[in-house]
């Protein structure tokens, strides 16, 4: 009998421990708002690694956790994941309803926006050392990086990388 004590023990704290790493590495966050839709619905739950870049920079197309303080859709200081759509060094502008980075078209722009959103021009901007420009999946949202309430952000301001929907 004690050795099966032993043995629930034994496994418990083992549970516990893998937990206890499970979590300090990874969180679990719901996804609010439509700004990620179609590819991440409202309502669904997302798997954030969040050593993801404790050295190393998000890359173009990651999708990135971060918390912001303004009032939205979502209330106040929420957690909202965005694609990083320029890192340091980018050139970023938006002219005449086109994202550009670095002078070039952005060819994703077109196969997320939905035709009847009309962005307003952003000025060129380089990004840099540590600032990403991250924007919403479905343009129309303005919870992003071309709001100047959240505006360019860098590496610190990301919870982690959105590695699992």
């Amino acid at each position: 009998m004690w050795k099966r004590i032993a043995a629930y023990g034994t496994a418990a704290v083992l549970g516990i421990v893998c937990a206890v790493g499970f979590f300090s590495v990874f969180t679990i966050i719901r996804v609010t708002g439509t700004g990620m839709e179609p590819a991440y619905e409202a309502g669904s739950h997302v798997l954030v690694h969040k050593l993801a870049y404790h050295k190393k920079m998000p890359q173009i197309g990651d999708v990135v956790a971060i918390r912001h303080q303004v009032y939205s859709e979502d209330g106040e200081d929420s957690i909202l994941i965005r694609r990083v759509a320029g890192h340091p060094g980018d050139r970023i502008e938006i002219r005449n309803n086109v994202f550009y980075r670095n002078g070039k078209p952005c060819p994703s722009s077109a196969k997320t926006m939905p035709e009847d959103v009309v962005m307003e021009d952003f000025s060129p901007r380089t990004l840099g050392k540590g600032e990403v420009f991250l924007l919403c999946d479905d343009r129309r949202s303005f919870m992003d990086s071309r709001n100047e309430a959240i505006g360019i952000l860098t590496v610190e301001d990301c919870i982690g990388k959105v590695c699992m929907p």
